[in-house]
């Protein structure tokens, strides 16, 4: 049965001073287990990007970029209005 999230609030937990391994070859993400262990605020000091990520060029045209920037608008918008 899950815990209530009081229950998971409360709970105290061991951080492990482990090193933080590089993402296995093939993987896309870390097991959420593996976070808590070694505690989340530490994981996002360590391994989350301390700079703007780069975009390759995929060689789009200028106005399919231009495209994409105004359907990520109104995406943008639509999610505001709470749609």
């Amino acid at each position: 049965m899950a815990h209530s999230l009081g229950k998971l609030n409360r709970m105290e937990t061991k951080k492990s001073s482990e090193p933080i391994p590089p993402m296995r070859r093939g993987a896309n993400s870390y097991k959420p287990e593996d976070i808590r262990r070694w505690g989340v605020q530490r994981f996002m000091d360590e391994v989350a990007p301390k700079l703007p990520f780069e975009m390759p060029d995929f060689g789009f045209s200028e106005e399919e970029n231009k495209r994409m920037d105004e359907l990520l608008k109104e995406e943008r918008e639509a999610a505001s209005d709470g749609l």
